[in-house]
């Protein structure tokens, strides 16, 4: 590349001397001063012709690409509109709230018939007040023989029934037997003479006493009680066995 460089910077000097030869007429020290000015500055711009011609070899040498290429336009992305101070956002709808009705707006209580209470009190809960008094509906004699039968009615509330026994009208009495409604168990507390003794409920509605083998006519009384209390006793009635008088 260099020795193309300096044989056209030779030629052009010497084309230009030879021009300035025809053109100019002037002596031949003027113009081969003039020759030798334009000669160096001829080999001035070859020299920097030279040295521009290897810079771009080496360039394309090392691979640093085409510097002549416009460098890929900058992109830069568009900021996002911002809601300007005018703008208001969107309201949000507001809920009424349903309003509470005034006690005069209030309907009426619908009257109804209470319902019956229950004959026995909720477990766990003892009831207020004992028991009625107990009402004895027949005393006399049993089945069997020796036997004597005292039959009442249930009250509601009882848990259990306790029969009191003498040997005559106005006593003293004692207990004779208890029996717990729940269970059915009879606890015998009569110390006298007696074969058996036991309390039952023939029906839902009625309990009875039962003894036999004793040896008298016995006057009985009968009472109910609950976790409130014993109430009060029955009208005291007269039995006895078979083949024993009237009481």
């Amino acid at each position: 590349m260099s020795d193309e460089l300096s044989e056209m910077v030779r030629a052009a000097a010497y084309d230009e001397a030879a021009a300035a030869e025809r053109e100019f007429q002037y002596s031949s020290a003027t113009l081969g001063r003039f020759v030798g000015d334009v000669r160096r500055r001829r080999a001035v711009g070859g020299a920097m012709l030279a040295v521009a011609g290897v810079a771009v070899v080496g360039a394309a040498v090392l691979g640093l690409g085409r510097p002549w290429q416009a460098a890929p336009p900058v992109v830069t992305p568009s900021p996002s509109p911002t809601p300007s101070a005018s703008s208001s956002p969107t309201p949000t709808p507001t809920v009424e709230p349903t309003p509470t009705p005034s006690p005069s707006s209030t309907p009426a209580p619908i009257e109804t018939t209470p319902a019956p209470e229950p004959t026995t009190p909720p477990a766990g809960i003892a009831p207020a007040v004992a028991p009625g008094q107990v009402t004895v509906v027949d005393a006399g004699m049993g089945g069997g023989s020796g036997e004597i039968v005292v039959d009442w009615d249930t009250i509601a509330d009882a848990t259990g029934y306790r029969v009191y026994r003498s040997d005559v009208p106005d006593g003293p009495f004692v207990a004779s037997a208890t029996v717990d409604v729940a269970t059915g168990e009879t606890t015998v507390e009569f110390a006298g003479s007696y074969e058996f003794i036991q309390v039952w409920p023939p029906s839902p509605q009625s309990f009875q006493y039962i003894e036999a083998s004793v040896s008298d006519p016995g006057y009985f009384r009968v009472t109910a009680f609950n976790a409130a209390g014993e109430g009060p006793p029955s009208v005291v009635v007269c039995g006895r066995p078979v083949g024993y008088p009237d009481c």
